[in-house]
């Protein structure tokens, strides 16, 4: 069994108080990465093996936060050697509807569905490299219909409130890494009043940026103003930007046909900014304090049509001072994209919502296991972009990357690695993708196909050398 370095520096040092779990999960995690597309049964050579898998994600002793313990720790060292890192946070549905009864498995949307929810926090850095996971939560809903019950629970007894942990999750890690600004992003779930009034404080060191859901009231001030909305529109545009916007689908809730097909354009959009004082949000048996902080709107000049126009309102505690940094808020919101796509390898690259275990804690913990070999997928893909012209040596083992090479170039290896964005293409070219003039550069999916063959190309080359 291959044991390259970076399993080793990810799960090593993970200790579940018997050794003989901690070598089950070096095992688990070397076999489970090189088979990430296949059911454990298809991962494993025998049904022993297979029981051991099952035994050891039921086990009392193994928890999410456990397996995820020394990744954590090699994140924050990847994190400390940065100057700005972003951490974005989001929640998705693991939905197993249709399945037999898992035990201890809630609903989703409807009394007749089966699954969780699930909200990490990533961080990444401006560049978009995947440093790795720096929080988990799941949680079960157990009933639907709640909703106006809700609204007299505290914040804290509320589904909304994974959003404050999240910030929470990153505040701990700016205070461990003094050097580096830290950045949680939210999407519109996190507009959530005691979110926005952790302002910046010797308790607060983690900023945040959040995209804003409600047109919030302001206290009064010296102009006719009264909503957030109303008052960074009546702003000065202090800058624009342009992107490709992908093409898609548009969700419109007043229209009887809800998808609507998008293509792919050039978005241009004038971008403003103010300073504000949010009105308290009510709440029973708490006085919340008013809250100063910044608002940045994004609008998109000349749409194809008013549904289709691309509009922000990005809430902030960063500075917006200048032209610079209310730029930079819009980039750092951008870069939320990215714990998407590490959704879509968690779904798709490793089918997690295909697992056959039937408890919900064998299901979590088979996923936090799950979550380091995506964070490794979307780590490299990045990696290749940002620094193509490294050597390839800094991310893949010897035995890795002369395997492919071999495979690959049908020739004998170079004394000197490769660059990672060749190495990338190559690895790539495994898991489908062409290598035309035209095309991209590879993404995600090739990617995560190409690497489960890589792993196998250099388990062959390790056992051909061992035989000489």
């Amino acid at each position: 069994m291959i044991m390259t370095e970076w399993y080793i520096k990810e799960i090593n040092d993970v200790n579940f108080g018997d050794k003989r779990l901690d070598a089950r999960l070096r095992h688990l995690i070397s076999t489970m990465s090189n088979s990430s597309e296949e059911s454990i049964p298809q991962a494993f050579n025998s049904w022993g093996e297979t029981l051991a898998a099952y035994r050891f994600f039921n086990n009392k002793n193994v928890t999410p936060e456990k397996i995820l313990s020394t990744h954590y720790e090699s994140t924050l060292e990847r994190i400390q050697k940065e100057s700005v890192v972003l951490i974005p946070q989001d929640t998705t549905e693991i939905n197993f509807t249709g399945r037999k009864k898992i035990k201890d498995m809630g609903c989703l949307s409807s009394e007749q569905s089966q699954g969780f929810f699930m909200h990490p926090s990533i961080a990444i850095t401006p560049e978009k490299v995947c440093l790795g996971v720096v929080d988990l939560q799941l949680w079960n809903r157990d009933g639907i219909g709640k909703r106006k019950l809700s609204k007299n629970k505290c914040i804290e007894e509320k589904e909304s409130y994974c959003w404050i942990k999240g910030y929470e999750a990153a505040n701990k890690i700016a205070q461990q890494a003094n050097d580096t600004k830290i950045i949680s992003i939210s999407d519109r779930g996190g507009d959530i009043y005691e979110m926005l009034e952790r302002t910046p404080s010797a308790t607060n060191k983690a900023y945040w940026i959040v995209r804003s859901s409600i047109n919030r009231k302001i206290m009064q001030d010296d102009t006719d103003q009264r909503k957030i909305w109303d008052k960074v529109k009546s702003s000065k545009v202090v800058g624009e930007i342009e992107f490709k916007l992908p093409k898609g689908k548009i969700y419109e809730r007043e229209i009887i046909n809800p998808k609507i097909d998008r293509s792919e354009r050039v978005v241009k959009q004038e971008v403003r900014a103010c300073k504000v004082t949010l009105c308290p949000t009510p709440r029973k048996g708490t006085k919340l304090s008013p809250a100063t902080i910044n608002i940045v709107h994004c609008r998109e000049v000349n749409p194809p049509s008013e549904k289709e126009r691309i509009e922000w309102y990005l809430l902030t505690s960063l500075d917006v001072t200048d032209t610079k940094s209310v730029l930079n808020v819009v980039d750092y919101y951008t870069s939320r994209w990215q714990i998407e796509i590490f959704f879509k390898i968690l779904k798709s690259g490793c089918n997690i919502e295909k697992l056959q275990f039937t408890t919900f804690k064998a299901l979590s913990n088979s996923i936090a296991l799950y979550m380091i070999i995506s964070w490794r997928i979307l780590y490299i893909t990045m990696m290749s972009r940002v620094f193509p012209d490294a050597g390839c040596d800094q991310i893949f083992s010897k035995n890795e990357w002369q395997s492919v090479y071999l495979f690959v170039k049908k020739s004998v290896p170079p004394r000197s690695p490769p660059t990672l964005i060749i190495m990338t293409k190559m690895i790539a070219s495994l898991g489908g993708f062409l290598g035309r003039k035209h095309d991209l550069l590879p993404g995600p999916r090739a990617m995560w196909t190409g690497m489960r063959r890589a792993q196998d190309l250099a388990l062959m080359w390790n056992t051909i050398r061992g035989l000489d």
